[in-house]
């Protein structure tokens, strides 16, 4: 569905549909993604509100609601052209439409992961597995990618207003389908109990603890709090929102440029299958990365292998486009590794039953960093050109690797030689300077 209502091609779609330049078309994504990192943590919370006057159905009904309405908007697009054609008028109407997508998807990002972890652990499953649920997730993507870019090719970006509606019939198929698969395995494995139902005063502690007094029904101020609990905690947010910027022109704006080098749209989707074939072993190997590496470990990576790539792309000649699948698969390394570390550490803190919240609270500041880097990165493609601005922000990156690495050196949560099926133990720290910031630090556990 991301992909078949717009996914990596709604900057060319922008720019062939509604007939924006760059600076536009960064404006209009920036605008969007902005939005939705405002509205992100308070879907999320309402997300979860529902999910406990309504369990098995609360969340399942927002991600619906926030896909049927970022459709209805995509398709307005259509509208928008033949009603208005292209003027002035055309272009604050297409720009309205983003909005009402934003708000759509703050519906969508924050409820996926939300939903994921909490089928987890009526399952039984450990939050590390996270990567190996997301791995349909990535093959969908892929899949997608590549079947959409020849309908394009032949038929025009108007093909995306056939894909878009069916897409989603079918992710509403499958929506009902996981609402009542959810319902029977909480019944028959007895997991879920009135008392679980309404979380009071119950907080996960993991491998990353922020010292923050959970109240009975916390709010998003006080989840606020928990996120920005330790000074690592803040610095590895600085990097993420510094890492977002990044991969917010790449995931956005890539396809403008594989075009300028001389891309087809059945080159750009088979990019995507290039980096889907490295994510789904990375998130395959989620639990054994996260045991080697931890969280911050694999955020510093995540952040390696993105400034790599960037750079790399500056270097490719004119006309030889295929150049980039060499380049891809570290889209792959950026995208899992920062996936996986970004949902564990949300999940290590988050209060029990207000996962959508607290990823919701993720979500926007990785908005904010979306915002931030398209705001800025459609003026200076057009201003400095394709490859400085890539440049550009390879430098961004790799100052919210240097915040990151600062940081940990004073406290690090990487766990080493941890067995597979071994629980990991937890001991509390000394004050550090004022006495008022507590790190919870992992104890090495040998094998």
């Amino acid at each position: 569905w991301l992909v078949f209502s717009g996914g990596r091609f709604t900057a060319p779609f922008l720019e062939e549909v509604a007939g924006f330049d760059d600076t536009l078309t960064g404006l209009a994504l920036a605008i969007q993604f902005g939005l939705a990192s405002l509205l992100n943590p308070v879907m999320g919370y309402r997300a979860d509100q529902l999910e406990m006057k309504h369990p098995h159905r609360g969340r399942c009904f927002a991600l619906a609601f926030g896909m049927t309405l970022a459709t209805a908007a995509f398709m307005m697009h259509g509208v928008v052209c033949r009603v208005l054609g292209q003027g002035t008028m055309a272009v604050f109407a297409h720009m309205f439409l983003r909005v009402v997508i934003s708000v759509g998807w703050a519906s969508v990002m924050p409820v996926l992961d939300g939903l994921t972890l909490a089928y987890m652990e009526e399952k039984g499953l450990g939050r590390s597995e996270y990567g190996k649920e997301r791995v349909y997730g990535v093959l969908g993507w892929g899949v997608a990618s590549l079947i959409l870019g020849p309908f394009i090719d032949r038929f025009g970006f108007p093909v995306m207003f056939w894909f878009a509606p069916l897409s989603l019939l079918w992710s509403i198929i499958t929506i009902v389908v996981f609402s009542k698969e959810s319902a029977r395995i909480a019944h028959a494995t007895h997991q879920i109990s009135v008392s679980e139902a309404t979380p009071l005063n119950t907080s996960r502690k993991g491998a990353i603890d922020s010292g923050v007094e959970i109240e009975e029904k916390p709010s998003l101020c006080s989840l606020l709090g928990i996120l920005f609990g330790s000074s690592l905690a803040a610095g590895y947010i600085v990097s993420s929102i510094a890492l977002s910027m990044g991969t917010s022109i790449v995931n956005n704006l890539i396809f403008l440029f594989f075009r300028e080098l001389g891309g087809s749209n059945t080159v750009c989707g088979l990019t995507v299958v290039v980096t889907v074939l490295f994510e789904v072993p990375i998130f395959q190997m989620a639990p054994q990365l996260l045991r080697r590496f931890g969280v911050v470990g694999l955020q510093k990576l995540a952040c390696l292998a993105y400034i790599s790539r960037v750079v790399g792309y500056t270097f490719i000649p004119q006309h030889k486009v295929l150049l980039v699948l060499l380049l891809e698969p570290l889209h792959g390394v950026t995208y899992a590794f920062a996936k996986t570390s970004g949902v564990e550490f949300v999940a290590e803190l988050a209060p029990k039953g207000y996962d959508a919240s607290c990823q919701g609270l993720l979500v926007f500041f990785l908005g904010v960093g979306s915002f931030l880097g398209l705001s800025l990165g459609g003026w200076a493609q057009d201003a400095l050109g394709a490859k400085s601005m890539y440049r550009l922000y390879a430098g961004v990156v790799a100052l919210g690797l240097f915040v990151l690495m600062i940081v940990s050196r004073r406290r690090d949560f990487v766990v080493k030689k941890v067995p597979e099926h071994e629980d990991v133990k937890l001991e509390h720290d000394k004050n550090i300077d004022s006495g008022s910031e507590r790190i919870a630090s992992l104890v090495e556990v040998e094998c």
